[in-house]
């Protein structure tokens, strides 16, 4: 075997360390994207009904006042991947779809000028104290809300992991439940659904998968406490911060800070 000349073999190591930078996955090259995303439920304006994640009216608005006054970017799920590394960002999520969305939220959302994601269980839409369709299309219309999935009837339903893992037959009715539900939205807006909110944060990584390769989802929500930190994590399901009635906008950034 001919022994390489000093330059030439210096040259095979080059070519060797850039082919493998090349094919080394995209996500070690991810953008530090330091988001917070926050989960809410409901917001009345009804003191008889607050609980842990119901949360007033004034509260919300407090948080809208508080984060728009200090520079805070509000993000779309579809818009994660894109955010500022340099900017401090956050999103707004809210499960199930209830109707106080509309008339509490929505409201809010326009007067300040900010956006946010609604997730849809598509069994309850149309159903008392849920959004109606009409509401659901003119929030789609307005440009600040995404309507999310929140599955159609899986909602109701509290699997272990360990069937959500090895049970062939309940995840292929998992997976047709989430189609079924963005089918049920895109009757109503003629586009369906491409972030996906866990029910309950269930979640198993070959679901994840199969919600992300096979139907298209762009992002995946669960409700494991943290940041989203990089590009990367925008490729798993996210963590979020809750927002629980009784806290306030100065303890949520206190609580983003504090895990950075």
């Amino acid at each position: 075997m001919k022994i390489l000349s000093g330059f030439r073999l210096k040259a095979a190591v080059l070519l060797l360390v850039f082919t493998a930078v090349l094919s080394a996955p995209f996500c070690a090259f991810a953008r530090t994207i330091n988001t917070a995303v926050l989960c809410y439920h409901g917001v009345t304006d009804n003191p008889l009904h607050y609980d842990t994640y119901r949360i007033s009216a004034a509260e919300f608005e407090s948080d809208l006042q508080y984060f728009t006054s200090h520079g805070y970017t509000f993000l779309l799920p579809r818009e994660m991947w894109n955010a500022s590394s340099g900017a401090k960002n956050i999103v707004l999520t809210f499960d199930d779809g209830y109707e106080d969305f509309y008339t509490v939220v929505y409201p809010l959302l326009q007067k300040y000028g900010v956006k946010a994601a609604v997730f849809i269980i598509g069994s309850e839409i149309d159903k008392t104290n849920y959004l109606k369709s009409w509401q659901i299309k003119e929030l789609y219309n307005s440009g600040l809300v995404e309507i999310g999935n929140h599955t159609t009837i899986m909602h109701t339903y509290e699997y272990p992991l360990s069937v959500l893992k090895t049970n062939e037959l309940i995840i292929n009715e998992y997976i047709e439940d989430v189609k079924d539900c963005s089918a049920r939205v895109a009757a109503i807006t003629g586009r369906g659904t491409e972030s996906f909110s866990y029910p309950n944060g269930r979640y198993t990584e070959r679901l994840d998968r199969v919600i992300r390769d096979n139907l298209g989802y762009t992002t995946t929500f669960s409700t494991d406490y943290g940041l989203v930190y990089t590009q990367d994590d925008v490729l798993h399901p996210m963590d979020r911060i809750y927002r629980i009635h009784g806290d306030t906008p100065q303890k949520i950034e206190s609580m983003i800070e504090s895990l950075k």
